[in-house]
């Protein structure tokens, strides 16, 4: 806070991030901080949960998000305001469409990724790999490994550089393989949720491929680093699109998509059931149910990670034409845990 003198007498009101008013004949000016006259409205509670996990999500994802910084504004906050219309909340509980979080700021599109359960002693573990090849020149791909924990965050496993493009086997293209992965042994499926993220890197100049002291650009934690600390420049690499997909999650055990088909999840984000998911043909008509349990009421159905709710009705028919993530939101009838 301090006095002004104005040349053009008292002034009041605000001026961009500065406020303006007048005590005992002088003009004050003081920094602007709006009071929220309610902090604990619905909309205030669900607005703080909602950041709370965005702040969760940048810092487990920092080994690997690849944004570069831009003047005064870092990696997390670019991260955040990527992310954070994809992130819901009610009653306080927040939840996010991990396969749509982005980790990168690139426009180049990446194809669909899938993945593809081993139990094979020789090759024990979890393949991942594009599903056709990219129509844009990636140098390489960077593929990171995640496990969902039971309260519904993300714990970072590993990351692989893959700097081949040609294809594995017909239809498999920048395959790699995270051999660590802990297997049911009774059902030789993942135990627990695991998200997984790609994202391409595009050489754009010839400091593309240079070593910065120690760290590497073939190795996925080295990039992030790199681009954190702003010793890459966005006049040396592209970055793509960031694609994400559950590798185990809802009713959907099997990685196997044939050929014209796709996967539906649905979640429930509050006190109520789901019902509807699983592999279909594309083209086929769809239909998801949500039912409210301990006197909750159904408040409508997301797609994608939107925002807008696309159908109030508890049962909701659409037609596949793509993978497809909807989320059942309920309102009251208490409060439940991620």
């Amino acid at each position: 806070m301090a006095k002004q003198t104005s040349l053009f007498g008292k002034i009041t009101g605000k001026l961009g991030a500065v406020v303006f008013s007048t005590s005992g004949g002088e003009t004050i000016s003081r920094e602007y901080n709006p009071h929220v006259a309610n902090p604990n409205t619905d909309a205030q509670i669900n607005q703080r949960a909602r950041m709370k996990l965005m702040s969760q999500l940048s810092a487990c994802l920092a080994p690997v998000i690849a944004m570069q910084q831009d003047g005064l504004v870092s990696v997390r906050n670019k991260f955040v305001k990527r992310n954070f219309e994809s992130c819901y909340s009610v009653n306080g509980q927040a939840q996010i469409s991990y396969e749509n979080v982005q980790l990168t700021q690139g426009n180049a599109g990446l194809p669909v990724i899938n993945y593809i359960v081993s139990n094979a002693v020789a090759t024990r573990g979890l393949g991942v790999y594009f599903t056709e090849a990219p129509n844009v020149q990636i140098a390489r791909v960077v593929w990171c490994l995640f496990k969902k924990t039971d309260e519904g965050k993300l714990s970072f496993i590993e990351s692989q550089v893959v700097t081949v493009r040609d294809a594995i086997d017909p239809g498999v293209y920048f395959y790699a393989r995270f051999p660590d992965v802990l297997m049911d042994e009774e059902t030789g499926m993942l135990q627990a949720d695991y998200v997984i993220y790609a994202y391409g890197m595009i050489d754009a100049s010839e400091r593309a491929t240079a070593q910065y002291g120690n760290l590497n650009v073939n190795t996925a934690t080295d990039i992030a680093d790199l681009v954190t600390n702003r010793r890459i420049s966005y006049m040396d690499y592209q970055f793509t699109q960031t694609r994400g997909i559950s590798a185990n999650r809802g009713t959907s055990q099997s990685s196997d998509v044939p050929a014209g088909s796709a996967r539906v999840f649905v979640t429930a984000l509050g006190m109520g059931t789901v019902s509807g998911g699983g592999t279909f043909e594309l083209g086929t008509e769809v239909t998801v149910v949500a039912t409210p349990t301990n006197n909750a009421t159904f408040a409508g159905w997301k797609i994608n990670g939107q925002q807008n709710y696309i159908s109030r009705q508890a049962s909701y028919t659409f037609t596949l034409n793509q993978q497809t993530d909807l989320v059942a939101v309920f309102e009251g009838g208490g409060n439940d845990s991620l």
